[in-house]
Parts: C-alpha cells; sequence; structure tokens
C-alpha cells in the first residue's frame, strides 16, 4: 500500500531520507508553484545547509526544472517541468490528497506492510490529463477563472467559464466545486468529462464564501433499518458507532448527495438486508433538498 510518491528505479542509488526530501521538494514546486528552504527545514528538521544541498542536488539531477528568484527567496517550476521523482498522472496527486486529507497532514513516507496482506478496493481511474489538473489546481489555488469545453450528460458540448474553489472526491471520481458564468450558479463539474484543454483566465469574482450551499451544514440522523432484529440493530449500531441507536452525520449541503449514495440511502429500500441503516430525518422539511447542483 503505497500512499505517496512511486520512486523512479534510477532514483535507488539515492539514500532513502534524500529520495524523501527530493520527492517532497518536486511535489510542493509542482502543486504549490513554489518552494523554499524553509520548506524542507521544517518538516524534515534539517540545518539550511542540509536544505541548500537538497536543491543543489535536485537542480543537478532534474535541470532545468526549477529556477531561483532571488527577491522572493524561493524556487519556482519553468515551464518546461518535468517530474522526475513522481510518475506525473493525475492518478498520483489525487492518491496524495486522499492519503493527506484521511491522516490531516501532507504524506511523504511510502507505507509498504511487510508480512501482512493488505488489499484496497478502488474505482476505475477516470480520465484526466495531469497537465490539465495542473492547471485546474493553479486556477484554485490562485482564485482565477478556467475557459473549457465541458460535455455533459443534459445537453452538448460546450464552452464554459468557471471559477473553481475546491477538488471534490465522492467516493467514486472527482470534479471540482466551481461558479458557472454561463449558469449564474455553483455546480459540479466532473473532471473526465473536460473535452478540451482549460484555459486560464482572469481573476475569479465568485469565491467558495459566496457558495451558499457549500457553506450551509445539515445533518443526518442515522439509525438501524427497522425491519432488522434487535440483535441485528444492535450489531449495525456498535458497527457505525451509534450513540443510543443513532447517528448524527453533518454533511456540507452540496456534498450531501453524494454521501446518501456513499451509504446507499439516496433510495429507500424495504429490505432491511439491501439497505441495513435508514435516513431517520428524510424530509423532515420543505426546504430539505439534497443540494448537489451536477452538470
Amino acid at each position: 500500500m503505497n500512499l505517496m510518491i512511486s520512486f523512479r528505479p534510477s532514483d535507488n542509488s539515492l539514500k532513502w531520507d534524500t529520495r524523501q526530501r527530493l520527492a517532497l521538494l518536486e511535489a510542493t514546486a509542482l502543486w504549490e508553484g513554489r518552494v523554499t528552504t524553509g520548506s524542507l527545514m521544517q518538516l524534515f528538521g534539517i540545518s539550511r545547509g542540509q536544505a541548500s544541498k537538497d536543491f543543489t542536488l535536485y537542480r543537478q539531477l532534474a535541470s532545468g526544472n526549477l529556477y531561483y528568484d532571488p527577491q522572493q527567496k524561493a524556487y519556482f517550476p519553468c515551464n518546461n517541468f518535468t517530474p522526475r521523482f513522481m510518475r506525473g498522472s493525475a492518478e498520483e496527486y489525487f492518491r496524495l490528497v486522499e492519503a493527506g486529507s484521511c491522516l490531516g497532514q501532507s504524506v511523504v513516507l511510502p507505507i509498504v506492510p511487510t508480512g501482512i496482506g493488505v488489499e484496497l478496493l478502488s474505482a476505475p481511474e477516470r480520465k484526466l490529463d495531469f497537465p490539465d489538473l495542473r492547471l485546474i489546481h493553479q486556477a484554485i489555488r490562485e482564485k482565477r477563472q478556467i475557459k473549457v469545453c465541458y460535455q455533459s450528460l443534459t445537453s452538448p458540448a460546450k464552452y464554459l467559464t468557471l471559477e473553481p474553489h475546491t477538488l471534490v472526491f465522492n467516493g467514486f471520481r472527482w470534479h471540482i466545486r466551481a461558479f458557472s458564468r454561463e449558469h449564474e450558479d455553483y455546480r459540479d463539474f466532473v473532471l473526465a468529462r473536460f473535452i478540451s484543454t482549460p484555459e486560464l483566465g482572469e481573476n475569479a469574482a465568485s469565491g467558495v464564501n459566496d457558495d451558499v450551499d457549500w457553506n450551509r451544514f445539515d445533518t443526518l440522523i442515522l439509525t438501524p433499518h427497522p425491519g432488522l432484529s434487535p440483535e441485528q440493530q444492535t450489531v449495525i449500531a456498535d458497527d457505525f458507532g451509534m450513540v443510543n441507536g443513532k447517528l448524527h452525520l453533518n454533511v456540507r449541503r452540496a456534498l450531501k448527495l453524494y454521501v446518501l449514495r456513499m451509504l446507499h440511502l439516496d433510495v429507500e429500500h424495504d429490505d432491511p438486508k439491501v439497505q441495513q441503516i435508514v435516513w431517520l430525518n428524510r424530509g423532515v422539511s420543505a426546504d430539505d433538498t439534497l443540494g448537489a447542483n451536477h452538470d
């Protein structure tokens, strides 16, 4: 189980700790748009002299990837940046984000269990070019628009001007939450449905603070299916960590539909074997919509 970077075979001659630092250096430059010696010093607890040596070594091994700006005292990726310590794929980036989100920090060290069997199930990889992902990431980081031809399932392909604020993984696929200038609304846009290379535009006028459904939280009250026996309900309640037979789950309104789909609660089932838990406060108010605008 590798939560981070798969090193290229040619990097095996480097010491393990050196490869880790160079990989972090590269990933930071690639996704944050800049990297400093202070980044390595803080995360690895090394001296400034050691961090400077790492930058010198990286620039020797990956010539033409970084340039130094003395005014900002930082290194920036060159236009022809080519990953040297990473595979350079969208799937790799998504695994980094997913692992970092689960652990609450940047994940640098690969975790490879020995002596035990470990299998991770994942959905089929969705199509997305690595350069496109970098540009989308840059647009979110710099709060800028992107212009892209998007193929919806409900209308012909058309060019849209989007102002994205968040990358979202719904358990099966990645999308961006963005304000669409054409729809004049916040919607979800599946990355695999971009059929042209996105182009960076001007500064975004709408951001995450203006997205009402993103900033509003709803509470889902979950309980074991009443069709289960008392003993079975006790097992399910313990499995989900319920208190007094109930689980209160706070979710963003914009993500509610995805959470319900993940839990198989978007459609009601009478058979408890099909649906072991139920959404107890389903439809308690007239405005209890599922919230996700997706295109």
